[in-house]
């Protein structure tokens, strides 16, 4: 192939990708104000969630307003800044949580409420 040929395709896929990614980077991101957008199922139910740490012969169980319930492989704990929290570090605290289960009935996502969420949610149900 004649070298002007390769030079030629060349810049024609640079400039492809480069106008391919024209709209994605035209786009402003206006900074987060104020709190987070939470988005809570309006189905997930409110409870008292206390972990309990796992053990060498025993898997980590939640307890859901005194409820045991087994705990599944990809839970979610969320904070009250929508951050991912590490299960080990919320075991043996209780929290008021609104949560869902997955279909085997273990312990899937809790949300970790604030006061403020807590009264809201009571003050609707």
């Amino acid at each position: 192939m004649p070298m002007p040929f390769l030079r030629l395709s060349l810049v024609a896929c640079t400039a492809t990708l480069l106008m391919s990614m024209a709209p994605a980077m035209a786009q402003e991101t206006q900074p987060l104000q104020g709190t987070p957008v939470r988005v809570i199922p309006a189905d997930a139910p409110m409870a008292r969630m206390e972990l309990a740490p796992p053990t060498a012969s025993e898997p980590m169980r939640a307890k859901l307003d005194g409820k045991t319930v087994g705990v599944a492989p990809g839970l979610r704990i969320f904070s009250t800044e929508t951050l991912l929290m590490n299960p080990v570090t919320v075991a043996g605290k209780k929290t008021q949580v609104r949560y869902t289960l997955d279909l085997y009935g273990q312990l899937l996502t809790a949300w970790v409420l604030t006061d403020a969420e807590v009264k809201a949610w009571k003050a609707a149900h």
